[in-house]
This record gives structure tokens, C-alpha cells and sequence, in this order.
């Protein structure tokens, strides 16, 4: 009997054959390296004596706190005159560190004692890469009985573990969810599906200081072939050690036959204090998603599902835990992970099989013969590159992912817009997928998925919802328990007053709120320091303006009402029952509308926020393809912050707003105070292509901080059109920028800043809000 071969061809056998013939010769030539020498070795170990301290291996998030706690130790010994930073930490001793421990508590905002004391293991660590040995261990039980014993109730340090924990359930993911979808944009069910910390799924990593402290520190190691004085001398600064310094003269003739400029160079590579990128963002990214149709052992049916490979612990290279989720098809769409990565691959075009290019095909993928399960391949330029994304201006990018502050403010924006007493961090939806997993699997289960030492209890110590989820009062009582109000009361959404938004004070509160004195002086120093100017990048003063910048706004946070708020309208409630009020004046909360402008964001929002319940298998698929579909669309769109200020105009001329883009929505004689480019942006809605700004400066402004540096490089290409839906059909091509100004006053009746006049911007700032990224 002839043996049974998998289905292929001779197409798919040329293929398998280019491809191996090219792997085998990458593999050679990876391999293909040449030994050392006896004598090299020799001259190796000779340079290897010489070294007396060797730089940890710092990963680049360290790397970063330490050149924070440079900054701060610059800053010490400028108030307490001790001279030259360098000269002064080698020279410093066990007074000095309690003294400079006792300067970050007093100058800097320290509550916790947790927090104090990683700032004196930062400087441990500043102090051992700059003197060249570590801070020894008697001094440093010594600076924590100081620490512990004066610091602690001198500063009224509380302890790190001291304020309540929130903890989310999926009630509030649904909260959340139905404001997302409906009233504003993000997804979150990645956290609170895996309790992944961010890290694992945006961009998390902390940005170098700008004050020239990490150059200082882990600069450039620039190599000089042919110089081998100047290679000698570049190590010792790399290592930075003065014991290594008086012994360069001896040591620099004997080696000078022996090790050559490629062997200081493999010493170089080799004694390193940077680490190596693992050539992808340290995020999400499509490799680490396996998208596969499965037989079910049940049902015989072909269904969708989804594994996640999560690897680095926190982000970080040095901490590898894989650990692998799986997803299924939700019956509530909302919750379905698999339909949304599916609509952005095909937005992205990143599944690998050329047919795949919409949703109703992948969707439509069936096994064949004996196989169970069909993975859906992914392009491999496309294995490297996050899911979701951060946008550059009005683009998206393809290789930069979304970063971690974007994502964490706009869940505490929401989670307040949306009523909750304080805002969500992703941290709470750990906390509740750790509290949901304990008990209803293994211990060692549960550890695995949140990526724990089990023998450390982690949980048992730092994510066990302080609130406890069983009724012991009734268990004592021998009463029948009430499981559904205590699984209530443990979690955050109990609190949840819907009536809240974000901005729930009164303006006319605002108005008669008397100025903090502290808040005008610190906005007065600002306002000098700054000078007129709005650009701050690069000065000098530019720390110190953000310094201020950041502490007015703490203070401003201080005068919040929404604390205020909850804690008194319980006794306003009580009180007003109690004077009969009630039915007078209590009126019946309405649900907001939903009010897009995104015609696709309004459908899906329909679909997804007022789904039926009881559709049979057939309606559901249905209603899931079309959900898809509108995700794919939607994803194609922008949306930006003049969203949110028409929807909250009432403007008379709404009405005839459906009126005007039959007749001529597009006419070319556009108003004064109209961007020439957003007009022909077909991902924005008509509202915010038409958007005419308060004033003709303001349009220049969004024009310049917007645009400007795009139509730059078109210019350097030779590539500057008219974005004018009636110029775009002509296919008018300008010669440059100053033409395309003239073009615009001139057809458009348009008047843009001339060359000579444009304000210079920073980096445009997030303002483009991505509907999905």
C-alpha cells in the first residue's frame, strides 16, 4: 500500500526547497567564526587583570533610574557645596549617604517609606559604577537603622502597602467597555482577560533624561581602529575605575605586540555594559499571536480560537516566563478578543495567505481531511511589528507601539467620564483577574497565569482583594449566604454614580472658587522663566518650567470636587428624603444617547452596546461578521478632539447640516478659518473636514503643528498637491510650498503664515485620537 502523503505539489515543494537552501546558508554563515590564538588568550587575560571592577549589565530601565538619581545627587551637591559630582560620590562615606537620604526626603514628594528606600538602592548602584567598588555592607545596615529609625516618623513615611487596593470585575470591564465603545476609544480586554501587566502589551519603557545625566553615564563607546592609545584609554573610562588608571603606562607597551585593534574591539563587544535588543518593541506583537480554526471535540464544528504567548516578565530580557492563553468565541461580542484582532490584520493586511482580505473569508476558513486545527499564518514582515500602535500626527505608525501613558490615562479619564469614585489603573484589572482565578483554579495555576514565584505568595501578599469575598456572618448564622451582594460589595463599581462625569463641577463654582495664593505664585514664576515663549525644548531653564508645570497641576488636582462629591450626596439624599423632597425634585437618570459622528462608530456601538440576548448560532455569526467588518472601517477613520467640541456645540445649524453636503458639500471657496488639508482627508468625518476654528491664528497654528512637516518632505519629493476634493480630481501638482500657499489664497480664499513667519512646534502631540490602535 503506497504511503499517505500530505497534500502539496510541486509548487510547494520549489517553495520548501528555496527555503532550506537559504536557511542552510545563513547557518553557515553564523557559524563561520575564527578562534583565538594561544598568544591572543594570553594578551586577553593580561588585559582582563588590569580591570579591577566590571559594570553590571544594566538593563535600559535601569540604566534610566540610575541617571534620575544622577540628576539628584548633582542637584545635592550643589545645595550642600560639596564640589564636583564625580569627586564627591567617590569620595563619599556612610554620613554622606544619610545625609543626602535625608535631602530627597525633604525636597522631593516621598510618602511612602517603599519609595525612600529604592532611592538609596539607586544610589547604591550610582555609587558602585562611579567608585568602582560597592558601598559597604556595614554601612548600609547602618543608613537603614537611620533610615528606619529617624527618616520613617521624621517625614511621617507611610508603608508601602498602607492604602486600599481596587480591584475590578467584569462589571466594570463592562462599564467601561459600553463608554469606550460608545462615548470615547480604547480596548482593555487584554488586561482584564490574562492579567497581564502593561508592559507585556504597550510600550512601557521610560524615556532618557534630557539633562545629559544617562550620556554621562552610558554614552557612546566609540572605538578608534589604528589607536591603540586612545582604544586603552576609552576602556578606562568605560570602566571607570582609578585603580585601573595607574597602571596604563606599565601595562600598555608589554600588550602593544600582542593584542591587536580587532581583539580590544571583541573585548569591547564583550565587556559591554549595554544589553542587547531582542530586535522587536518590547509590546504585543502579531508573532506572539497564533490564530487558528479548530475542529471541536464536541460539536464536530470548525470554530475560531486564539493563543497569546506572553514571555518577558514586566517587560524586562532578563526575566523570561512564557506563559500561553487561550481565547474563544464570546456570545458577547463586546468581550470577543478574537473578532478584534481579526478586524485589525485585516486593516493591517498582515495575514500571510493572500486570499484572506476580509472578514467574511476568515471567517469562512474550514479544516480539510483529517486535520483538526489550521493555523492562519502571518506576513513575516509583519511577525516584528506591535498590534497596537501609537500615531505619529494623523498617521499610524507601523513599528512603534502604543505607549503606556496614553493607555493609562485614558482608562482613568474614562473609568471617571463613565462614574466611577476614582480612576482605573491597569493594575486593578490584574488584581481582578488574579482574585477571579484564586479558588477556581489550582494554586499552581494561578500563579503560572500571573506569572508569580509560587514560593515567594506573591499573591497571598500584595493582590488578594483586601475585601473578603465570602459571607462568613451568615456561615456563622447557619443562614442562607448572599453571594451575588457580596460579590457586590468586594469590588469597585459599587461606588459607581453614573450622574459623575469627569467634569461634574459647575462653572458657576468655578467662578466663585477664590484663587490659591500658591498656585498664582507658582504660575507667575513660570510665566518669567518661560519669557513670552511657548517652545521650552532645549533652553536651559527647561527642567525647572517642567518642574513648575507639574506641581501647579498637583495643587490643581487638590481642588478637586469630585471628592467632595461622593462623600457628601448620600447625606444630600438623606436629606432631602427626609424633608420629602424626593419626588419633587429627584429626577429619573437618562442614559446619555449615543451621539458619534463616525457613521461606523455609531452602528458598531449600536450592535455591540444593545446586542440581543437569546440569537441563535447562525444570527450571532451573522451579527459578528458585521461587527467585524464595521471595526475594519472604523479602522480606517480618525477622530480627533474637534469630535468631542461639535458634539458638545448646540448649534443652530445643525439642522441644515444634512442639507448642505447634497447641495455642495465641498465648495471651493472655503472659509477663512478652514484647514486647506483636513477638507481632503476622506478618514475624517465631514464635521471635522469642514471644522471651521475661532480664528484664522488658531487654523495656522493646527496647520503648522499638523501638517507642515509632512508637506516638507512631499516638497523634497516633489510631490505637493491640493487636498481639495475638487483640485484632487483635477490632479492639480504644485510646484512647492510658497506655490501651494499662493494656490490656496488665491482659489480657496485661504491665508496661510508665509515661510518666514511659521511658529516652530515640538513634536505634534497626540491630539489625533485613534478610534482603534
Amino acid at each position: 500500500m503506497a504511503p499517505v502523503r500530505p497534500h502539496g505539489g510541486p509548487r510547494h515543494h520549489a517553495d520548501f526547497i528555496k527555503r532550506f537552501t537559504e536557511q542552510e546558508a545563513q547557518r553557515r554563515d553564523a557559524r563561520r567564526k575564527v578562534p583565538l590564538t594561544a598568544t591572543q588568550r594570553a594578551a586577553r587575560r593580561e588585559k582582563l587583570r588590569q580591570i579591577r571592577f566590571l559594570k553590571p549589565a544594566d538593563a535600559d530601565c535601569t540604566q534610566i533610574n540610575i541617571s534620575g538619581m544622577l540628576r539628584k545627587w548633582k542637584r545635592y551637591c550643589d545645595s550642600a557645596e560639596l564640589g564636583p559630582w564625580l569627586k564627591a560620590i567617590r569620595k563619599a562615606d556612610r554620613a554622606t549617604a544619610m545625609d543626602f537620604l535625608d535631602h530627597l526626603c525633604e525636597n522631593y514628594k516621598i510618602t511612602s517609606w517603599g519609595t525612600s528606600w529604592e532611592y538609596f538602592r539607586q544610589y547604591k548602584q550610582l555609587y558602585a559604577r562611579k567608585a568602582g567598588r560597592y558601598m559597604d555592607l556595614n554601612d548600609s545596615k547602618e543608613v537603614q537603622k537611620w533610615h528606619d529609625a529617624v527618616l520613617i516618623p521624621k517625614y511621617d513615611l507611610q508603608a508601602p502597602k498602607l492604602l486600599d487596593k481596587q480591584v475590578g470585575d467584569w462589571n466594570d470591564l463592562l462599564v467601561l467597555q459600553t463608554f469606550n465603545i460608545a462615548y470615547d476609544t480604547r480596548c482593555y480586554l487584554f488586561l482584564a482577560c490574562t492579567g497581564c501587566r502593561p508592559a507585556e502589551i504597550v510600550d512601557n519603557e521610560k524615556k532618557k533624561p534630557k539633562d545629559g545625566s544617562w550620556e554621562e553615564l552610558y554614552g557612546p563607546k566609540a572605538i578608534h581602529p589604528h589607536d591603540r592609545n586612545k582604544t586603552m584609554r576609552h576602556e578606562l573610562a568605560q570602566f571607570d575605575s582609578e585603580y585601573v588608571a595607574a597602571q596604563v603606562g606599565a601595562c600598555e607597551d608589554d600588550a602593544e605586540d600582542e593584542l591587536s585593534d580587532e581583539d580590544a574591539r571583541l573585548i569591547e563587544e564583550m565587556l559591554s555594559a549595554e544589553t542587547s535588543g531582542r530586535g522587536r518593541p518590547k509590546a504585543l506583537c502579531y508573532e506572539d499571536i497564533l490564530l487558528m480554526v479548530v475542529r471541536h471535540p464536541v460539536t464536530g464544528e470548525d470554530v475560531l480560537a486564539m493563543a497569546v504567548k506572553f514571555i518577558h516578565h514586566k517587560g524586562a530580557d532578563n526575566k523570561p516566563k512564557p506563559t500561553i492563553f487561550f481565547f474563544t468565541l464570546t456570545r458577547r461580542l463586546m468581550f470577543c478578543l478574537i473578532t478584534v484582532i481579526i478586524s485589525i490584520a485585516i486593516d493591517d493586511k498582515a495575514f500571510d495567505a493572500p486570499s484572506l482580505t476580509s472578514v467574511r473569508r476568515v471567517f469562512g476558513v474550514k479544516n480539510t481531511g483529517p486535520v483538526t486545527c489550521t493555523p492562519l499564518r502571518w506576513k513575516k514582515e509583519w511577525l516584528k511589528r506591535p498590534v497596537f500602535r501609537r500615531f505619529n500626527g494623523p498617521d499610524l505608525s507601523e513599528d512603534e507601539a502604543l505607549q503606556y501613558p496614553k493607555l493609562r490615562d485614558d482608562m482613568g479619564r474614562q473609568s471617571l467620564d463613565a462614574g466611577e469614585e476614582k480612576p482605573m489603573q491597569p493594575k486593578d484589572w490584574r488584581r481582578g483577574a488574579a482574585n477571579e482565578a484564586n479558588g477556581k483554579a489550582p494554586d499552581a495555576v494561578r500563579d503560572q497565569m500571573m506569572r508569580h514565584d509560587p514560593k515567594w505568595a506573591t499573591f497571598n501578599s500584595a493582590y488578594i482583594n483586601a475585601k473578603v469575598k465570602f459571607h462568613l456572618q451568615n456561615a456563622v448564622l447557619h443562614e442562607p449566604h448572599e453571594d451575588a451582594l457580596i460579590e457586590m460589595l468586594t469590588h469597585i463599581s459599587v461606588t459607581r454614580d453614573p450622574r459623575a462625569g469627569r467634569d461634574i463641577v459647575p462653572d458657576e463654582v468655578w467662578r466663585e472658587m477664590p484663587p490659591d495664593p500658591e498656585i498664582v505664585e507658582l504660575e507667575r514664576r513660570r510665566e518669567m522663566l518661560k519669557g513670552g515663549q511657548y517652545r521650552i525644548q532645549g533652553r536651559d531653564n527647561e527642567q525647572e518650567i517642567r518642574d513648575l508645570t507639574k506641581e501647579i497641576n498637583n495643587k490643581k488636582a487638590q481642588r478637586e470636587y469630585r471628592a467632595d462629591y461622593f462623600y457628601n450626596r448620600p447625606t444630600w439624599d438623606i436629606e432631602r428624603q427626609a424633608r420629602g423632597e424626593e419626588e419633587e425634585e429627584e429626577e429619573e437618570y437618562d442614559e446619555p444617547a449615543i451621539d458619534l459622528l463616525i457613521p461606523e462608530r455609531a452602528q458598531l456601538a449600536e450592535i455591540l452596546c444593545k446586542q440581543p440576548e437569546g440569537l441563535s448560532h447562525e444570527d450571532l455569526i451573522r451579527l459578528r461578521i458585521q461587527a467585524a467588518e464595521l471595526w475594519v472601517a472604523l479602522c480606517g477613520k480618525r477622530e480627533t478632539a474637534r469630535c468631542r467640541r461639535i458634539r458638545r456645540r448646540a448649534r443652530p445649524e445643525v439642522s441644515v447640516k444634512e442639507e448642505t453636503p447634497a447641495s455642495d458639500p465641498f465648495p471651493l471657496l472655503m472659509q477663512k478659518t478652514q484647514c486647506p488639508r483636513c477638507i481632503g482627508d476622506e478618514m475624517l468625518p465631514y464635521e471635522i473636514r469642514t471644522f471651521p476654528f475661532c480664528r484664522p491664528a488658531v487654523m495656522n497654528d493646527h496647520f503648522d503643528r499638523e501638517h507642515l512637516g509632512g508637506m516638507k518632505e512631499n516638497e523634497r519629493r516633489n510631490l505637493i498637491f491640493c487636498d481639495h476634493p475638487k483640485c484632487k480630481e483635477e490632479g492639480m501638482k504644485l510646484k512647492n510650498l510658497d506655490h501651494f500657499r499662493a494656490h490656496v489664497m488665491s482659489v480657496h480664499g485661504v491665508e496661510l503664515r508665509r515661510s518666514d513667519r511659521v511658529k516652530s512646534f515640538p513634536k505634534p502631540s497626540r491630539r489625533v485620537v485613534p478610534v482603534f490602535s
